[in-house]
């Protein structure tokens, strides 16, 4: 389970438009996933976390799958290219304004909060490893 806690880091990692030296490794591993399997897991995690109903589920993993079909080829090579970050932002709100419709505003704010967590932790790791490669 912790590799699919991985990927699922990762995948929100690239939601929230982290790309950093230290989500680079794990954005490679991401390459290797299609975008199903990420909005499978994203929607796995949400489901969870968010107590989400059947069909909130149902919703929330076609915007997800929608998502990582319309991120994937920021993914998969043009994240470097000018412009890949302005898309990847602008798909992140299209997204996030998308799941407004369909969480209430309790689990949106638990979809936020998960989101910052993942953040912090992603800066945690990437502050640490620059500690540590002196």
């Amino acid at each position: 389970m912790n590799g699919v806690k991985q990927i699922f880091a990762a995948s929100i990692t690239v939601t929230l438009l982290f790309f950093s030296t230290a989500a680079f490794a794990q954005m490679q591993q991401l390459r290797n996933t299609t975008p199903l399997q990420r909005a499978k897991l994203e929607t796995f995690f949400m489901k969870k976390r968010l107590s989400l109903t059947p069909r909130q589920t149902s919703q929330v993993m076609r915007i997800n799958l929608k998502y990582a079909k319309r991120m994937d080829p920021i993914l998969k090579g043009t994240y470097g290219k000018p412009g890949a970050l302005r898309e990847a932002a602008s798909l992140r709100q299209a997204k996030d304004r998308e799941l407004t419709r369909v969480l209430s505003p309790g689990q949106y704010q638990g979809y936020l909060a998960s989101k910052e967590q993942v953040r912090q932790k992603m800066v945690e790791k990437m502050m640490h490893k620059r500690a540590h490669s002196g």
